[in-house]
């Protein structure tokens, strides 16, 4: 008690005694090596394959594509929460951006330089792509012979 004499102790200022020493964790065993957090699990075992036998044909899935089979065949024989599932999932996934091609461009002069860049990508003449998108460029390369 005589250290604490000439130290405060309050809010945020706990005795000497019972502060850590210089070097030394305060959880010194630390964490699990291999210890997983709960997504981590779930994401490890909604990705683990399974065997279903479907129409007589045995396939091998994941967990998460079986769920989903299993939910929309229980929709189509007329299960009412299965439905309302189904539709969730299938506006859930109406709100994403489909990935079948390339976004769209909206400004006309990105639209031409995008036609530029492909025509050069196929092959074709760069001064011809070029006087094509925008005139005002002059190819540098034809003085120069």
């Amino acid at each position: 008690m005589e250290d604490n004499e000439d130290f405060p102790v309050g809010f945020g200022k706990p005795p000497k005694g019972s502060q850590f020493k210089k070097g030394e964790s305060g959880n010194p065993k630390g964490r699990p090596k291999g210890s997983q957090n709960l997504a981590t699990l779930f994401e490890k075992t909604i990705r683990q394959k399974v065997t279903i036998t479907e129409n007589g044909r045995v396939r091998v899935v994941t967990k998460a594509e079986a769920m989903f089979l299993q939910m929309v065949n229980k929709a189509a024989k007329g299960d009412v929460k299965a439905s309302h599932e189904v539709r969730y999932w299938s506006q859930r996934f109406d709100d994403f951006p489909k990935k079948a091609g390339p976004d769209p461009v909206t400004y006309e002069s990105d639209q031409a330089v995008m036609e530029g860049i492909i025509k050069r990508m196929q092959g074709t003449n760069l001064s011809e792509a070029q006087s094509e998108t925008d005139p005002e460029i002059v190819d540098q390369s034809e003085g120069e012979n």
